[in-house]
Formats: C-alpha cells, sequence, structure tokens
C-alpha cells in the first residue's frame, strides 16, 4: 500500500457532523431521550462495543488502527481475518459523506474477501458487513439518512452491487431491529426524506411497500413523544403532503391500501389523527383524503373499524377534527364510479336555494357509535359545539326536537312541576305540636292529603333513584365523566330522590328528623326546575350563566370566605373570659355565635362593639377590623368583579353550552323511548343511490347567497321533488340522457312517507 494512499485515509478520520434526523439531545419540553437515534453524530459512552458509531472514533484511535491493519499486517488483528476487510464505521462514514471513491473501494474489498466463499456464505457476509449489529441499519439506510449530491449515485452503487451479489431482496428489505424505531426500512427513510426519484428506484428494484414500521417513536404514547403516521409507507407519505409519492404507491398493484396497523387503523384513520386545526394542514389532509378514497378500488375503505370500533368519520368526532368531518359529511362526488362513495347528493337548486340529501349512515343514533353520541357525550373536546353545527348533524337535532322531544320535554316539566308542589303540600300539612306522627287515616283531618301525597311522592321519587341511578353509576366510564362535567343535573335529582325516600321512610318509622330530609328535599327539588329552563333559549342560557357564576366564582369565595370565617371565629371566641348570659360578652362566648356574628358583619349587619370582657380589647377589636377588610371589602368586591367577568366572557358561549344541553337532552329522551317508538320517530327518507345501494337520507334546504353564483349549472330543470309515493327519479347530479333514461338509472328517490318529509323539510 502506498505512503499516499494512507495518508489520505488518515485525513478521512477528521469528520464533520453528519445531519441528524431527530433530535439527540431534546429540549427540556420534548421527551423521551431515545436511546438509539436512527442517525446520531453523539457518541454513546458505553463499555459494550458497538458497530454502530455514525461519528467514528477519535483521529488518534483511527490511525493506530489503519497503521496496524496496513503496516503490521492480518495477524495484528486477528489471525482468521484478511486485511483488505474495511471497518464497518469507514463505509458508515463514506455513504453519508457521498465518498464515492472510498465506497467503491470498500466494496471491492469486502467482494475478494467473499471471493472463497460460497453464494449463500457471501451474502452473509456481505449483509454482515453491511448492517449494525445494535441496531440493524443497513449502509443504504445511513446513506438515505444523510442526503447530499451524491446520495442518488451512492445509492444505485448499493443496490446493484446488492443485485450483482444476489442478496438485493435481504438488504432492500432489512428492517430496523432496535426497539424506537423497529420495522423502519429504506423505502421509509427515503419517503421520510422526500426523495421521490430514489423511491421509485426503492420500489422498482423490489422494495417492499407494504412494510409497517413499528417502534415506540412511531406509535407514541404522547404527543410529543414522536411522529404517529400509520406505519406503512403510504400512510407516511400522504400525512406528510406527497402526492407524487402517494399516486405512486396507489398505481402499485402491490399496495394494500386497507392494510391496518397496531391500532387498526387505516390510512384514512391515520390522516384524520395527524390533522390540526389549521387552514393550509387541513387543505392538504382533505385533498389526500380524497385522493386515496377516489383511487382505491376497494370503496368500503371508508367504513373500516380501528381496534376502538371507529371509522375515519366517527374518529374525526371523537378527536375535535371539524374541518376534515364537515369534508366527509358534505362529500358530494358526481362521478359515476365513485358516486357510491358520495355523503350528499343535492336533488335540485333555485338560485340560491338548495335542496340536498345527506346520508345518516353511522350519523343517527340508530347506528352503533353513531356520530350524534359521540359529539355530545364526548368531553374530551372543546369544539363540540361546532361540530353540531354543521349539517346534517344540525338539522337532525332540531327535526328531533320537533318531531318528539319537545313534548316529551313538557311532560316532564308538568310531571315535575307537580311532583314538587306534592311535596311543597305534604311539608306544609305535616303534624304539628302533639299531633300523631303518623295521620294516614283517611278519618284523621287532613289525613287523606298524607296518605295520598306520601304514596305519590314515594312513587316518583323511587323512579327518579332508579333512574337517574343507572344513568350516574351503570354507564361507561366516558359517559360519567360527561354526567360530572355538563349535566350534573342528573346528581342533583339522585340526591334529591335519596331525600324524599329518607324523609318518608323516617316518618312511617315515627323518627322525627324525617322533616329535615323533607325540608333539604323540597329546597332541592325547586331549584332542580331550573334543569327545564334549557327547553328555551333565552332562559337556557341565562341558566348558563348561573351555573357558570357559581362553580367559577362562588366556590372559589366560600373556599377562602370559610378559612377567614373558621380561624376569625376561633380567635375571637379564645379571647372571651367566661361571663354570666345577658352580659355584653355573651355574643363571642362560643365558637357557633362568634361564627354568626362575624357573618353578620361579612353582610354589612354586625357591629364593631368593643367587647369590655374579652381579655385584651385592643387586639380582639384589631382581628375584627382585619377581618372586615378581609372579607366584607376585599372578598365581596373580587367576587362582584369575577362575577362580572365570568358573565362577559360566559356571555359569547353561554348559547354554544346551552346547544350542547339541549342536544343531550334529546339523546337521553330518545335513549328512554320503547324500540316501536325510536323506530316511528326515526328521520330521514329512503332513497336509492345505485343498484343495490338503498340508503336513508335527511332532506335539507339550505340558502347560500354567497355560493349560490359559482353553481348554475343544470342540477335539475324541473326543481321539486316527487310528491306521489313510489315516483323515483334519474340522476339528479347530471344533465338527463334520454337516449339512456330506461337503461342508466343509477340514483332514484323512492319516499317511503310523503307528507312526513314535506313537514320535515326545513329552510
Amino acid at each position: 500500500m502506498s505512503i499516499q494512499h494512507l495518508d489520505r485515509l488518515l485525513t478521512e478520520t477528521s469528520f464533520s457532523s453528519d445531519t441528524t434526523d431527530f433530535p439527540v439531545v431534546p429540549n427540556k419540553s420534548s421527551f423521551p431521550v431515545f436511546s438509539k437515534p436512527m442517525d446520531s453524530n453523539i457518541k454513546q459512552c458505553d463499555s459494550r462495543k458497538s458497530e454502530d458509531i455514525d461519528s467514528p472514533q477519535t483521529p488518534q484511535d483511527v490511525s493506530e488502527y489503519l497503521l496496524r491493519q496496513y503496516n503490521t499486517g492480518p495477524d495484528s488483528l486477528n489471525p482468521k481475518k484478511t486485511s483488505k476487510r474495511p471497518p464497518k464505521n469507514l463505509l458508515f462514514k463514506a455513504v453519508s459523506e457521498g465518498d464515492l471513491e472510498s465506497l467503491n473501494r470498500f466494496l471491492e474489498e469486502a467482494k475478494e474477501s467473499a471471493a472463497a466463499l460460497t453464494e449463500r456464505g457471501a451474502q452473509d457476509f456481505f449483509m454482515y458487513k453491511f448492517t449494525s449489529k445494535d441496531t440493524g441499519k443497513t449502509c443504504l439506510m445511513k446513506a438515505l439518512l444523510n442526503i447530499n449530491d451524491n446520495t442518488h449515485e451512492i445509492v444505485c452503487i448499493l443496490l446493484s452491487f446488492a443485485e450483482e451479489n444476489g442478496f438485493l431482496d435481504r438488504f432492500i428489505n432489512a428492517e430496523y431491529t432496535e426497539e424506537n424505531y423497529k420495522g423502519q426500512t429504506a423505502l421509509n427513510i427515503a419517503i421520510e426524506r422526500r426523495q421521490s426519484d430514489l423511491v421509485k428506484c426503492l420500489i422498482k428494484k423490489g422494495a417492499n411497500i407494504n412494510v409497517r414500521a413499528q417502534g415506540r417513536f412511531f406509535n407514541p404514547k404522547n404527543k410529543h413523544e414522536g411522529f404517529y403516521f400509520g406505519e406503512t409507507p403510504l400512510a407516511l407519505a400522504a400525512c406528510t403532503n406527497q402526492p407524487d409519492v402517494v399516486q405512486l404507491l396507489m398505481e402499485n398493484n402491490q399496495t394494500n391500501v386497507t392494510i391496518q396497523d397496531s391500532l387498526g387503523n387505516t390510512v384514512l384513520h391515520a390522516l384524520v389523527t395527524v390533522a390540526e386545526n389549521s387552514e393550509a394542514q387541513n387543505a392538504f389532509i382533505i385533498r389526500m383524503y380524497d385522493t386515496i378514497l377516489r383511487t382505491c378500488k376497494n370503496k368500503s375503505l371508508e367504513s373500516i373499524e380501528n381496534n376502538d370500533g371507529l371509522t375515519p368519520m366517527q374518529l374525526a368526532a371523537k378527536t375535535g377534527k371539524t374541518e376534515i368531518l364537515h369534508y366527509i359529511l358534505s362529500r358530494e362526488i358526481k362521478e359515476k364510479e365513485n358516486r357510491i362513495l358520495s355523503r350528499k347528493f343535492t336533488d335540485w337548486a333555485y338560485g340560491p336555494v338548495s335542496s340536498s340529501l345527506y346520508d345518516l349512515k353511522d350519523v343517527d343514533t340508530c347506528s352503533r357509535n353513531s356520530l350524534l353520541e359521540i359529539v355530545v357525550y364526548n368531553t374530551d373536546i372543546n369544539n363540540r359545539h361546532e361540530l353540531l353545527a354543521l349539517e346534517p348533524l344540525h338539522n337532525l337535532l332540531q327535526m328531533k326536537w320537533k318531531k318528539f322531544a319537545r313534548y316529551m320535554f313538557f311532560i316532564s316539566f308538568l310531571l315535575s312541576f307537580m311532583y314538587n308542589v306534592v311535596l311543597t303540600l305534604v311539608s306544609y300539612y305535616r303534624p304539628r305540636g302533639d299531633q300523631a306522627l303518623y295521620p294516614l287515616s283517611p278519618t284523621y283531618d287532613r289525613g287523606w292529603i298524607q296518605l295520598v301525597g306520601q304514596m305519590f311522592i314515594i312513587v316518583c321519587a323511587t323512579f327518579l333513584m332508579i333512574k337517574e341511578g343507572v344513568v350516574i353509576f351503570l354507564v361507561k366510564p366516558s359517559d360519567l365523566r360527561s354526567v360530572l362535567s355538563d349535566s350534573w343535573f342528573h346528581i342533583l335529582f339522585f340526591i334529591q330522590a335519596v331525600l324524599v325516600i329518607l324523609s318518608v321512610f323516617c316518618f312511617l318509622f315515627g323518627v322525627k328528623e324525617y322533616l329535615a330530609f323533607l325540608v333539604l328535599a323540597m329546597a332541592l327539588g325547586w331549584a332542580n326546575m331550573l334543569y327545564y329552563t334549557r327547553g328555551f333559549q333565552s332562559l337556557g342560557i341565562y341558566s348558563v350563566m348561573i351555573q357558570k357564576v357559581i362553580l367559577n366564582d362562588v366556590l372559589k369565595f366560600l373556599f377562602v370566605y370559610i378559612l377567614f370565617l373558621f380561624g376569625f371565629g376561633v380567635a375571637l371566641a379564645s379571647l372571651i373570659e367566661n361571663c354570666a348570659d345577658g352580659d355584653e360578652c355573651s355574643a363571642y362566648k362560643s365558637f357557633s355565635t362568634a361564627i354568626v356574628e362575624l357573618f353578620k358583619l361579612t353582610i354589612g349587619l354586625g357591629d364593631l362593639e368593643m367587647q369590655h370582657d374579652s381579655k385584651y380589647p385592643v387586639l380582639f377589636l384589631l382581628l375584627l377590623i382585619t377581618y372586615v377588610i378581609l372579607t366584607f371589602v376585599l372578598l365581596l368586591n373580587m367576587l362582584i368583579a369575577l362575577m362580572g367577568e365570568t358573565v362577559e366572557k360566559i356571555s359569547k358561549e353561554s348559547e354554544h353550552i346551552w346547544r350542547l344541553q339541549r342536544a343531550r337532552t334529546i339523546l337521553e329522551f330518545e335513549r328512554s323511548l320503547p324500540m316501536w317508538l325510536k323506530a316511528k320517530f326515526q328521520l330521514g327518507e329512503s332513497c336509492t343511490v345505485s343498484k343495490n345501494d338503498n340508503r336513508t337520507c335527511l332532506r335539507i334546504n339550505e340558502v347560500k347567497w354567497t355560493e349560490w353564483h359559482n353553481h348554475v349549472t343544470c342540477i335539475n330543470e324541473e326543481p321539486g321533488f316527487a310528491m306521489f309515493t313510489g315516483m323515483s327519479y334519474n340522476n339528479l347530479n347530471t344533465e338527463d340522457e334520454p337516449d339512456n333514461f330506461e337503461n342508466d338509472r343509477p340514483f332514484t328517490i323512492d319516499f317511503r312517507d310523503t307528507m312526513d318529509a314535506t313537514v320535515e323539510t326545513t329552510v
């Protein structure tokens, strides 16, 4: 070996930093730190020998190694190894830095070393030399992780070498074995690096298109621990906005578009998952979603459920992705081959007014995991009101309210009002003084009132306790969270029912304390009548404000106030010496009387009269003044200010909260209906989209003043819909074709109940 060649090799030990794919040392807010990044230029401190050192050893170490290898001979290293076998770190360095000359030399030396081996042994030898033992990363992956001007040529050289020596399939489809990036191949890396030309080259050479990257980095438990993209190359290309790669993969017959990842998600689920509330990002997500859906030969791709039993549409509702959910619900495709993918069909349009049919599959409550239930009961998202404003959810709720919910709501209000009236009468006409405690005989004075009243309230209270107990204790955990967060009237109704039952049983067994339970139940019962304000918009919004003020401001005030009241009450009661009743000091002689006096001071009804019998009169007066300043001056005024601020802030959200409350009420009433009534009150029209494709659709008339002039093409020559049962329409989305009318009828609408459809139509 020449001295010039050795000098050049020694010079190559002054390495520059490789570009890294993921941060090796994250900042304080990012976690976790992966033990072995895909491509790191930080040498890890490990006593074990690692063959995947991307940043090579120090120049002195490499110099000594080369001197021993090339000057001392092969026996100085290992008598069984030849001197021409290149170290892996130098091979990885050559491909990462784009050193074509060194790469060719290393490949030639490796070929010479394997000349004496069998064909299978040579292939195993090449894979061993080209692959990191501790991570499974190949020099092909290393080249793709460090893109430079020579990367394309280096990839071609490596693939050609592997093909010539018969291990191309093993080499190109080699997977990461390291836990964090397990399953990732060169194709995944090429897509992530946005190298469409190299992606084409890899696919042409036989790269596996349906490989799945299942490492922890690709299935993060928390948002900032990695990047979820659905594990497959197609999902990665779609989630990173690479339409050319998506088209390339979709056109390949070997691509399995319906493949599901570890979570059961398809590529459509992955797109929904990575969508954010960003207009720019949502635009390409929707574009990718639409492209894949239209291009896929399997037209049921969107109906595939993940491990949680959710389709992409249901997942969008579960995660609060408004834009993509709006696209799915209002998707209208006029091409004949893809019309089956439409969820909206425009029947007719006249100026700015259009009449559309929205598909109710997986939307109405008659479906499992219906969209309505997911949105209404999902308290994990903050934009439920935005989702409920989408069509057909908005009009579906309005129609349910008008068709049956408002009547059930009114009946429930009458029963609750009657229940509270009877409870009040029973409380007022109770036995007093020396009267017997159980006057249940009709011959007794007003005994019939007690008899009938007690029977009525015990029946109503038992029904309420069972009904609300089922809602609170026997529902799914997700529903329980929604009960505790935005429907706490269920808890109040349950408490009132328990108090009523306790009072009745105490009354029957002659326990005089029944009156305490009865009075509490009566007060809570009338307060619970606020529940029925949600039937009226103005009162409902006012009730929402009251609830928010109580929960946000009053409870905080009471917590701090009770601390002050307790502390100062104990202190003042302790300063009073023993005195006889009737003396001036009796006002603060005990803790209970001190609490009452301090409360009077808080509301301005007390006084700061000096207590002469206190042990330290000056200290006593100082404590009173301090208490007045802290409570009457500070806390009360702060409470008033906070309440005003809360009302101003909540006034903008109260209508949304009220609509959510009413939507929940509608679904609760619908749940309580027997099956035969549910079927009778089911909304929608039966329509046939194409052959063997029958759907239930909801007709909605919409007025769009800003969009109608962009859609003036002929939808139907004579707008309107059939008023006779059994009459059907031709395709409403294209112009009439008289010649093909009898032979081509891909879209028909068959009205089963025309009168109901007419009544339900809203503009």
